[in-house]
C-alpha cells in the first residue's frame, strides 16, 4: 500500500480538480437543484484532508484536527445524500434515518476520541457511517435514478459496492491490532486512498453524467413539446383559414352578382375593386392553409406511376397563358429517355414546380423562363434527376438566399411584386419530405435558377419498355401454371416473376378446367402428369366443354419427351414443350413463340452427368441458401427409401408407383442428378407401357453413384 505522504498529497490534487469540476458542473446547471451543494462537497473533504496532515505534527492540538476533520467528513456524506435526494426529489423516511445515523455517529466518534480514547472504537464508528452511506445511495439510486438516469446510476452503484466492500473489509481485518499496528497497516491508509482519490474521481465523474442525462432527458421533453406546439399552430391555422373562407366566398360570389345586375356603370369599379381585395385575400388564406398543412401533416406519400413528360407539359399549360401575356419566352426542356415513366406523388411534386414556376413568371418581366428536367444518375429500378426553372428576372441579392425559403420572408423586388412569402417555404418544407433539398442560385441583373435533385423510382411501363429493348422476349403475360410438385412450382413462378408475368396456380387437372372456365388466360402451362388426371385428359375434356381460352396457346410442361409423347402432344394441340428441368431461357423462349405463331415441339438435350453441378447455380436465383439446402437434404435423405416404396407397391398399386416414380424423376433432373432422373423416367415409362416387372436394381446403383458424386461435390466447397 502507498505510504500516508504520498496518499496525501495525491489526495489533495485529485479533490483540488474534483472542486474544479463541480463548479463546472454546477455553472451548466445553475437551474438544477442538487448541484450548488455537491460544489461544496469536494472542500469538505479537502478542509479534512488539511486537518488530517496537521494532526501528524505535535502542537498540541491533534484531537482537536482530527475531531473537526471527521466531522467535514460526516458533513460531506451528509451533504452528498441531501444533494441528491433535492436532485431527484425524493422525500422518504430513509433520509432522515441516515441524517439521524450520521449525528448519532459523529456524536459517539468525538465520545471515543475525548472521553474514551479508543482508537478501534473510532475507526468502527468511520467505517460503520461509510457502509451506512453506501446502503442508503444504493437505495436511492435502485429505487429512483436506475430507469431514468442508467449510466450515472452505474457509476454510483458501483462506488456504492467499493464503499461498502473496502470498510467492511478494514473493520474486520484491524480489529486485532494496536494502535501502532493499526497506523501502519496497510488497510488504514486505504481509508485515505478511498476518501481523497477514488471517491472524488466517482463522485465528479457520476454528478458530470447525472447532469447530462437530466439534460438530455429535459431537451427530449422540450423537443416533444415544441412537435407538440407546432401541431397545434398548424391546426389552428388550419382552422382559421377555413373559418375566414367561408364568409370570404360569400363576399366575393355577392359582390360578382351585384357587378353582374349593375345598370349604373359607377358603381362598377367598387365592385372590382372588392372582387380583387377578395381574391388577394383568398389569396393569402390559401397560401397559409397550404403551408400550415405542409408543417403539420405526417402522412405517407402517395406515389402513383406517371408518365413524366406529359404530366410536366399539362402542368406548363397552366401556367403558359400568363407568360405569354408578358411575352416571356417559356421554355420545356426534358433530358430523359423516351416514355419514361416514374413512382412519385404528383400532388406534391406538382406543388412545388407550380410553386417555381410561378414565381418566376411572376418576378420576370422581360426575357425567358426555362424549366429543365435532367437525368442525373441511372440505377436499375431508380433515377436521380434533376428539374431547374431558370429566370431571367432581376436577381436575388446574395444576403438575401439563406432567408428565402423561411415563411414569410421577401426580397424587396418581392414586396414589390406582391405575394404571401410562403411560396417558397412550403416547397422547401414539401422537398424535405420528399428526401431533397431546394437549392438557390441568383445573380442581380441576370436571373436566378431554383433547382433540386430528386431519386424516384421507375414506373412499371418504364421497366417494360426497357426489357421490350434490351430482351428478345415478351412480358407482362396472364398466365396459368398447372403443376403439383412444389419445387417446380417455386422455380417456374419465380422465372416467370422475373419477366413480369401475372401467374395463376392449379395443383390438380380439376381445378385447371376450373380456373379456364372462369379466366382468359394468355398462356397456359400444364403438367402432364397431375395427381387426378393426367394433361391429355385435361386437354381432351376441355375439348368438349365450354370455357375461355379456345385460343390459348398451351405449352406442355413435362420430363416426358419421347418421340411418342411429342406427338401426342402435338396431336392435341400443343404448342411447344417446356421440359423438365426448367431452364429460364427455354420457357421465355416458348412463351413468346406461343404468342407469335410458332409450333416448335422441341426436346432438351441433358448432359449424362451423375450430378450437374449447373443445376444448382440454376436454383441459387429462386432459392436463398438455407432453402436450397433444405430441397437437396429432404431429396437425398429420401430418395432411397420412396425407391423402396416403389419396390414394394409395383405390383399391387401401379398407379401410385407411377407417381411417385414422376415426382421422384421430375425433382432428380432439376436438382442435377440427370442420370439417376432419366432411369426413374424409363421406369415409369415401362410401368405406363404394361412391362412388368420393374427391375430396380440399375436405379439403385446409380443412386449410389450420384450421392457420392453429390457429396464429393459437397465436401470441396467446404
Amino acid at each position: 500500500m502507498l505510504e500516508l505522504k504520498t496518499l496525501f498529497v495525491t489526495s489533495f490534487c485529485i479533490v483540488m480538480v474534483m472542486c474544479l469540476l463541480n463548479f463546472l458542473t454546477w455553472r451548466a446547471n445553475k437551474n438544477t437543484p442538487g448541484t450548488l451543494p455537491l460544489v461544496f462537497y469536494p472542500i469538505f473533504i479537502l478542509l479534512a484532508l488539511a486537518l488530517f496532515k496537521f494532526h501528524n505534527h505535535e502542537h498540541g492540538y491533534e484531537n482537536y484536527a482530527l475531531s473537526l476533520g471527521y466531522l467535514l467528513l460526516f458533513s460531506a456524506s451528509v451533504i452528498q445524500a441531501v444533494a441528491l435526494c433535492r436532485f431527484f426529489k425524493f422525500q422518504h423516511i430513509s433520509l432522515t434515518l441516515f441524517l439521524i445515523a450520521t449525528t448519532w455517529l459523529s456524536v459517539t466518534f468525538n465520545w471515543f476520541l475525548f472521553g474514551d480514547n479508543n482508537l478501534h472504537a473510532r475507526i468502527l464508528i468511520y467505517d460503520l457511517q461509510r457502509i451506512i452511506e453506501g446502503v442508503f445511495l444504493s437505495y436511492l439510486f435502485i429505487r429512483v435514478a436506475l430507469k431514468r438516469y442508467p449510466n450515472a446510476s452505474i457509476i454510483y452503484l458501483i462506488h456504492c459496492c467499493l464503499l461498502m466492500g473496502v470498510f467492511s473489509l478494514r473493520t474486520f481485518l484491524l480489529k486485532d491490532l494496536s494502535g501502532e499496528e493499526i497506523i501502519k497497516d496497510g488497510w488504514f491508509s486505504a481509508a485515505v486512498l478511498f476518501i481523497g482519490i477514488l471517491t472524488p474521481m466517482f463522485y465528479a465523474t457520476g454528478l458530470a453524467v447525472l447532469c447530462n442525462e437530466r439534460r438530455s432527458e429535459n431537451l427530449k421533453s422540450l423537443t416533444e413539446k415544441a412537435q407538440k406546439d407546432a401541431e397545434l399552430r398548424g391546426l389552428f391555422l388550419s382552422t382559421m383559414s377555413h373559418e375566414i373562407r367561408t364568409p370570404l366566398n360569400g363576399i366575393l360570389g355577392s359582390a360578382q352578382l351585384i357587378m353582374n345586375q349593375l345598370s349604373d356603370p359607377k358603381g362598377k369599379p367598387y365592385c372590382e375593386a372588392i372582387i380583387h381585395s377578395a381574391e388577394s385575400l383568398n389569396f393569402l388564406v390559401t397560401q397559409v392553409l397550404n403551408y400550415a398543412t405542409v408543417d403539420q401533416s405526417t402522412s405517407a406519400l402517395y406515389e402513383e406511376d406517371v408518365e413524366l413528360e406529359p404530366w410536366l407539359k399539362n402542368i406548363c399549360l397552366l401556367s403558359s397563358p400568363i407568360a405569354e401575356q408578358k411575352r416571356l419566352k417559356f421554355e420545356l426542356n426534358v433530358n430523359l429517355p423516351d416514355k419514361s415513366c416514374y413512382y412519385f406523388d404528383q400532388e406534391r411534386l406538382r406543388q412545388v414546380l407550380s410553386n417555381l414556376i410561378n414565381n418566376a413568371i411572376k418576378f420576370t418581366d422581360q426575357g425567358s423562363v426555362k424549366i429543365q428536367v435532367d437525368l442525373l444518375h441511372s440505377k436499375t429500378l431508380e433515377h436521380t434527376l434533376r428539374f431547374s426553372v431558370q429566370d431571367s428576372g432581376p436577381g436575388i441579392e446574395d444576403d438575401d438566399i439563406e432567408y428565402l425559403t423561411e415563411p414569410y420572408v421577401q426580397t424587396s423586388s418581392g414586396k414589390k411584386k406582391g405575394g404571401t412569402g410562403l411560396g417558397l417555404a412550403i416547397s422547401s418544407r414539401i422537398l424535405a419530405k420528399l428526401g431533397s433539398v431546394l437549392e438557390i442560385e441568383s445573380e442581380i441583373g441576370k436571373g436566378s435558377t431554383f433547382s433540386f435533385n430528386l431519386t424516384i423510382g421507375l414506373g412499371e411501363l418504364s421497366l417494360v419498355e426497357q426489357r421490350h429493348k434490351s430482351k428478345q422476349y415478351l412480358t407482362g403475360l396472364n398466365i396459368l401454371l398447372v403443376e403439383d410438385l412444389p419445387l417446380n412450382q417455386k422455380i417456374a413462378i419465380e422465372l416467370m416473376a422475373m419477366d413480369e408475368h401475372k401467374v395463376k396456380l392449379a395443383d390438380t387437372g380439376k381445378n385447371a378446367i376450373e380456373l379456364l372456365q372462369q379466366h382468359k388466360f394468355d398462356v397456359i402451362l400444364l403438367d402432364m402428369n397431375l395427381p387426378d388426371i393426367s394433361g391429355q385428359t385435361v386437354l381432351r375434356e376441355l375439348q368438349t366443354i365450354s370455357h375461355l381460352n379456345s385460343s390459348t396457346p398451351i405449352l406442355a410442361f413435362t420430363a416426358s419427351l419421347s418421340k411418342s409423347e411429342t406427338d401426342e402432344y402435338e396431336s392435341l394441340g400443343i404448342k411447344d414443350v417446356v421440359a423438365k428441368p426448367i431452364k429460364q431461357e427455354k420457357l421465355r423462349q416458348a412463351i413468346t413463340n406461343s404468342q407469335k405463331g410458332y409450333l416448335p415441339i422441341s426436346t432438351v438435350e441433358l448432359k449424362p452427368l451423375l450430378y450437374d453441378v449447373v443445376a444448382a447455380h440454376s436454383l441459387a436465383t429462386s432459392f436463398n441458401e438455407d432453402e436450397l439446402s433444405s430441397v437437396y437434404n429432404e431429396f437425398v435423405l429420401s430418395a432411397r427409401s420412396k425407391l423402396n416404396r416403389c419396390q414394394e407397391i409395383e405390383a399391387t398399386d401401379q398407379d401410385q408407383c407411377i407417381k411417385i416414380l414422376h415426382r421422384q424423376a421430375s425433382t432428380a433432373l432439376q436438382l442435377g442428378f440427370n442420370l439417376y432422373g432419366l432411369e426413374l423416367k424409363k421406369l415409369e415409362r415401362r410401368l405406363l407401357d404394361k412391362k412388368t416387372p420393374l427391375e430396380f436394381t440399375e436405379a439403385i446403383e446409380i443412386w449410389q453413384q450420384s450421392l457420392a458424386q453429390y457429396l464429393k461435390h459437397v465436401r470441396s466447397m467446404l
